[in-house]
């Protein structure tokens, strides 16, 4: 399809946290409201899963992907296949000779901190699997690889949409996404790196703030990868048993006395940073200074991009919101989540390109009567 096109619509949708009982997607009626929404507005050029799709720290693989009845859940859980599965019944009823692969032309997922172990999965399998079938030596491809893209078949997580004969449609990738629109970037990720409690206390703006050369900039580039990666598969191999969780992360995590220390400094800086900067006091609600801070980071330092996207999606705070950086000029979105937030059960973002093929964002959500409407955000 031309790049450079009026009218191409993407649907954006981040932490639906498939497999835990409290995601909204269990509730039947914001559920059925989110799918008729996708259905009568198709077809949707990209579906785009920004991460923690799949719950896999609170929850197992096949509570996620298959929901079911579980003793110690209290709302039977609605899987990631039956999703699938509701969108193509409703698709043959909106249409005879439409069916799930009509309704959008890509299947967009990057994983997130939650399902952080697709993403383990498959770049082990790429650097091990793929390497000892073939051959080749361990160390032919140099690690750690901080970046992948699967399509179609490429990724076992496509499996779930061949029932549907829409497996070749699905991109699996990581850690970000891009559009292009008349020769502008849109980055769309998770964001988790923006949050150094998934990070090891990793605060991108204070690391990179200090460092100059390319090869301080690469070396801490790993680092921050390689300690971001060890922290987030000891959350996971530890799945959604709580006690042991939280002996992990006494241990490792963020809550480890070394880091309770660095919390205890990031703290006092923020506050400094409030009374300086009242107007800034009010952002730290929804997004941190330090977060907010660490974006132009993140795009700049750890995903060196060499122009700044004019447009950034995330999601992973839950929590829907508007943001420019005037300094970078860069237009900040969080598209929300699936846990309720204000009162709202649901909360996504849809996108339209204008007669110039330029993007116009919509914040929208599912509220308490299940009615679909824009967000005043």
């Amino acid at each position: 399809m031309p790049v450079d096109k009026a009218n191409r619509r993407f649907m954006v949708l981040s932490d639906m946290h498939f497999g835990t009982q409290d995601s909204s997607i269990n509730n039947a009626q914001f559920r059925e409201s989110l799918i008729d929404h996708m259905v009568s507005h198709a077809p949707w050029e990209e579906i785009i899963f920004t991460g923690d799709l799949l719950d896999l720290n609170l929850s197992t693989f096949t509570r996620a992907i298959e929901g079911g009845t579980w003793q110690d859940s209290n709302v039977p859980l609605f899987g990631f296949r039956q999703f699938i599965q509701e969108l193509d019944t409703r698709m043959r009823k909106l249409s005879p000779d439409k069916v799930l692969k009509h309704l959008a032309h890509k299947w967009i997922y990057m994983p997130g901190n939650h399902d952080y172990k697709i993403w383990d999965i498959l770049s082990s399998k790429m650097i091990c699997d793929d390497v000892l079938a073939s051959g080749k030596e361990m160390g032919t491809i140099p690690t750690p690889v901080m970046s992948g893209k699967w399509v179609g078949e490429e990724s076992f997580f496509a499996g779930i949409f061949r029932p549907f004969s829409a497996h070749n449609q699905v991109i699996v990738e990581y850690p970000n996404h891009e559009i292009d629109f008349i020769g502008e970037k849109m980055v769309l990720t998770h964001g988790h790196y923006l949050d150094a409690t998934q990070t090891r206390l990793n605060n991108l703006s204070d690391i990179f703030s200090k460092t100059n050369s390319p090869e301080e900039i690469r070396k801490a580039r790993r680092r921050i990868f390689i300690e971001t990666a060890q922290y987030q598969t000891a959350a996971n191999a530890v799945s959604f048993t709580m006690d042991v969780r939280g002996f992990v992360n006494v241990i490792a995590g963020p809550d480890a006395v070394v880091y309770k220390i660095k919390k205890l400094f990031n703290r006092i800086g923020t506050l400094f940073l409030s009374l300086l900067f009242p107007r800034e006091s009010k952002k730290v609600k929804r997004l941190s200074y330090k977060q907010l801070k660490n974006i132009g980071y993140y795009l700049e330092q750890f995903c060196s991009y060499p122009k700044l996207p004019k447009w950034f999606i995330f999601g992973h705070t839950h929590h829907q919101y508007r943001q420019k950086r005037r300094d970078l000029g860069i237009e900040v979105y969080n598209a929300g989540s699936c846990y309720t937030d204000q009162d709202i059960p649901i909360t996504f973002i849809e996108i339209e390109t204008d007669n110039k093929g330029l993007p116009i964002v919509k914040l929208m959500c599912i509220d308490q009567n299940g009615c679909v409407r824009t967000t005043d955000v």
